[in-house]
């Protein structure tokens, strides 16, 4: 299969072969099929959108797995003066 390029198309080519990312003009084909097989490998990994029932349920279960034994910290750590000491003034 023949491919046509344009001027500009060939450009591009040319600098990726200077740049070192493609050895010859034929890589470009590569490189492209990949790219593409990785767009639509990311497209099928997202998530189909969830309605809003659903999202709040895992939300939910998601707050919910958390431990609730992790103690809270106390007012003294979490004081301007605890985080920011003399940098603060």
């Amino acid at each position: 299969m023949a491919i046509q390029l344009s001027p500009e198309q060939e450009q591009v080519v040319g600098q990726a072969i200077h740049a070192g990312l493609i050895r010859i003009p034929d890589d470009v084909v590569g490189v492209g099929i990949e790219t593409i097989r990785q767009r639509l490998e990311a497209r099928d990994a997202v998530p189909a959108m969830l309605s809003a029932e659903e999202w709040s349920r895992e939300l939910h279960d998601w707050i919910h797995s958390h431990s609730t034994t992790t103690p809270v910290l106390s007012d003294e750590a979490i004081s301007r003066d605890s985080i920011y000491g003399t940098r603060g003034l």
